[in-house]
């Protein structure tokens, strides 16, 4: 239970650190954040090597680096656009994106309980699309941005789905192997972003940077380490809703974000869709 505490606190820290930097363009902080996760990935592997003669942790770890940039991005962009909470709600309801991945390519069959998860989150999105537009509703409403959104729904759960695709292509001693090469391909990908657009790497990426590496492998690292001890029923809806919880007092106690009444209706759906989905 302990990890994943932990695991919870270490994403909603990510969130927040997110919600400070509060820029729509920050691959600097993206760049010195993957080199900190690669290095921290690098120094827990039991064996210094880079290559165990399987090829999986290396392509696929391409492809979930590029995942990974852009889940992050679009995460950064959405909590700037939206605010935290509901882009956290988002990004933890990616878990849509596995769910429909594992019917489709590997034939797995949701239960009756995580299909009703399914219609509630379509409702719950409904919902969310009707809330009022800019200059209606209560005063200092903030405008919606679906497409922000979307894109961190989506692009959370593209990366979360590539742990899914790993555990039937490779092999459980490359799983440190795999989580190396995610943070390292993620890294040089935000580094051609960074030459492309001749952008210097400041004291404040550095800063910002470290600040969001750590605990974006530390929240990993953690849930691995609870699925260890605990069962993935118990796990998965503790951390989706645990790690929304956390996000949304500390947004209220240091930035003051409030929700109208539709939007809490919607969270609330979407929290009730989440936990149907995980059981």
């Amino acid at each position: 239970m302990l990890f994943l505490l932990l695991a919870m606190g270490a994403s909603s820290v990510l969130a927040i650190v997110l919600k400070y930097l509060n820029t729509s363009y920050a691959y600097g902080v993206y760049f010195i954040n993957y080199v900190t996760c690669a290095v921290l990935a690098f120094a827990t592997l039991e064996e210094k090597t880079l290559w165990q003669g399987d090829p999986t942790p290396l392509w696929l770890g391409a492809v979930a680096g590029a995942c990974y940039l852009g889940a992050l991005a679009a995460q950064g962009y959405s909590i700037h656009k939206n605010g935290a909470i509901l882009s956290s709600v988002f990004a933890r309801l990616g878990v849509l994106v596995p769910i429909f991945l594992s019917i489709a390519v590997f034939r797995e069959r949701p239960t009756l309980v995580q299909g009703l998860g399914v219609a509630l989150a379509v409702v719950a999105a409904v919902v969310m699309n009707g809330l009022p537009r800019k200059g209606q509703g209560s005063p200092g409403a903030k405008a919606f941005y679906p497409l922000a959104l979307f894109l961190a729904l989506f692009l959370n759960g593209a990366s979360d789905s590539m742990s899914k695709f790993f555990t039937q292509w490779g092999q459980r001693r490359d799983d440190g192997l795999f989580v190396f090469y995610i943070f390292l391909f993620a890294g040089l990908f935000t580094l051609v972003l960074l030459l492309k657009e001749r952008r210097p790497i400041t004291r404040r990426d550095l800063v910002f940077g470290a600040l969001v590496g750590v605990p974006n492998f530390l929240s990993s690292r953690l849930l691995l380490a609870a699925l260890t001890e605990l069962p993935a029923f118990l796990v998965y809806p503790s951390y989706s809703v645990g790690v929304i919880l956390i996000v949304s007092l500390l947004s209220f106690f240091l930035f003051r974000e409030r929700l109208g009444r539709r939007q809490l209706a919607a969270v609330g759906m979407i929290l009730a869709a989440l936990v149907l989905l995980n059981l």
